[in-house]
């Protein structure tokens, strides 16, 4: 299978394309998936921490499963950050927070991840831009810097809304600029592929400093300032309502269906309420976009929209397209796999 095949304008133009990508994309790299994540984080807690969280699942009917790592860490995260609203104790918050801090510990102890798939996506991608001015948006909950390392390796421009140098400070405006050259009235877009990468849930690399957002290299970033990271959750609404989330998920709802005009999935599970009824439903049930999901099983949560003509599931034993689901077997659920269609 190519591209081709779903996305007939790809034989010459890769503008229009966006990427929403998921922890899948980095497994391969040697970072956790949820379940793995889960297990990292909840035996990482001290005996005290673990008893707080007892507590909160206990309050909700529920008790944690060391073997399974069930309930996973999006629905401990909901359920802790709900029981700390509801009684505004301090253990709780603090508990919140402790969550935080090891799933940042998780990502940043991933020592040398292999970035040779990231690469490999984005030399096919800069070899289908053929030279001329080309944008491609990346849509990821991803904490960890692969994509933006894997951009440098291949020498491509990367806009990910920050300006600086060493220490560099927020500004969405940077994704709305092109970069060219003057001569006298006239401009000249400069050519080549720009990756416009919008990280939905921060970074590692991110950090808050007087209510204004930096990035920084991990190991640069002082403990004291806050790092910028939303909290794996099923419900992140409230999160990401504030700065600079709200901003980008602002965004990229003005890009799907506007630059963007085709969204292709990997390494997603739509997991996220918030995402799924903000950004995706809305421009698959308007026919803002086509969609294009790579994943091992069909997501449940886009099941309303799983018969519209312009959505597509490529499972590992199926395809879904209009509601007609055809027979086939594909391992493209893979990243490794899936950067092959390019």
């Amino acid at each position: 299978m190519r591209i081709e095949e779903f996305v007939p304008k790809a034989r010459t133009s890769i503008d229009n394309l966006g990427f929403l990508f998921g922890a899948g994309t980095s497994f391969e790299s040697g970072y956790p998936l949820v379940a793995g994540l889960t297990k990292d984080v909840i035996s990482a807690l001290q005996s005290d921490e673990r008893a707080s969280l007892d507590e909160v699942l206990g309050a909700f009917g529920k008790s944690y499963d060391d073997a399974t790592g069930n309930p996973n860490i999006e629905e401990i995260s909901d359920m802790v950050i709900e029981h700390h609203t509801n009684g505004q104790l301090e253990r709780f918050r603090v508990l919140k927070e402790r969550i935080r801090e090891l799933v940042r510990d998780a990502i940043l102890d991933v020592e040398s991840p292999d970035i040779s798939n990231q690469v490999n996506f984005f030399e096919r991608i800069k070899n289908r831009a053929f030279d001329r001015a080309t944008d491609v948006w990346v849509f990821t909950t991803n904490y960890d810097l692969l994509f933006e390392d894997a951009c440098a390796e291949v020498g491509l421009k990367m806009v990910n809304g920050f300006i600086g140098a060493t220490t560099r400070c927020f500004s969405e405006r940077e994704f709305s600029l092109v970069s060219g050259t003057v001569t006298g009235t006239r401009f000249s877009q400069e050519g080549g592929l720009t990756v416009r990468i919008v990280k939905l849930h921060g970074s590692v690399s991110w950090f808050r400093k007087n209510e204004r957002i930096f990035e920084a290299a991990p190991s640069a970033i002082n403990e004291a300032e806050a790092r910028c990271m939303v909290l794996p959750r099923r419900t992140k609404v409230l999160e990401t309502l504030s700065s600079p989330y709200d901003r980008l998920f602002r965004l990229s709802s003005s890009v799907l269906g506007g630059k963007c005009k085709h969204l292709i999935s990997s390494g997603f599970s739509f997991g996220d309420s918030h995402i799924n009824e903000t950004l995706v439903i809305p421009k698959i049930d308007s026919g803002a976009i086509s969609f294009f999901n790579f994943c091992q099983d069909e997501p449940t949560t886009l099941s309303a929209s799983r018969t519209r003509p312009n959505v597509w599931h490529f499972c590992k034993d199926k395809t879904v397209n209009g509601g007609r689901e055809t027979e086939a077997s594909y391992d493209t659920w893979k990243f490794g796999e899936f950067i092959k269609l390019f």
